[in-house]
Order: structure tokens, then C-alpha cells, then sequence
């Protein structure tokens, strides 16, 4: 179990600064790098992402490569849920399928493990 927190925590923070940078650049307005650079919610969205890769590199030196990188795609499923619940995007009934695809693989994957 320990194991699966340790990849997935990670992955899980990699989602969460997607979510913050978009935030963030929702502030910004139209692309400006100073700008961008400067915005603090900005900052907090590479910090987690900062944090993520810090975490990846733990989980690269005990697992292999071809076992943990697939997992990866639960950033994807995180992502769209919270861009739907905390930014109210919408997502069409076939992007929905599409995540469970993407599940269905996480799961096949995990029970390889």
C-alpha cells in the first residue's frame, strides 16, 4: 500500500500545479512572462510542481521506469475531475469515457505490480 502512496502522491501534486498554474495564468491575462513569473499563484503552481519532481526522482530509484511512468495517466483523470469541479470546466460525455478507458489501464497496470 505504502508503496502506491509513494508513486501516486507525486503524481497527484504534478495535477494539483496544473490546476494552480492554470489559475494562476487565468490572472495573468494575456501571455506575459514578467508577468507570469511575478504572479504568486503562479509560483505556488511550479513549487508543486517542483515538489512532484523532488518525489518522482524517490519513486525512479525504487520502481521501474516501465511499471510507474504509465501511472502517470492518473494525472490526467485528476486533472480533468478537479478543472471540472473547481474551475466549472466543462467536459463532454466522450472525454469522460475516455478517463475511465484510461482507469481501466491504470488498474491493469497496478495489478502487474
Amino acid at each position: 500500500m505504502m508503496r502506491f502512496v509513494l508513486i501516486f502522491v507525486p503524481i497527484i501534486l504534478a495535477a494539483l500545479g496544473q490546476l494552480i498554474l492554470k489559475s494562476g495564468m487565468n490572472q495573468v491575462g494575456k501571455f506575459d512572462l514578467v508577468r507570469s513569473f511575478t504572479n504568486p499563484v503562479v509560483l505556488l503552481g511550479l513549487c508543486f510542481y517542483g515538489a512532484s519532481l523532488i518525489l518522482w526522482m524517490m519513486v525512479l530509484t525504487k520502481e521501474n521506469l516501465s511499471f510507474v511512468y504509465p501511472l502517470v495517466a492518473f494525472s490526467y483523470v485528476v486533472t480533468v475531475v478537479l478543472s471540472r469541479l473547481v474551475l466549472h470546466e466543462p467536459v463532454p460525455s466522450l472525454r469522460w469515457l475516455g478517463l475511465a478507458v484510461i482507469v481501466v489501464g491504470i488498474l491493469l497496470i497496478a495489478k502487474s505490480a
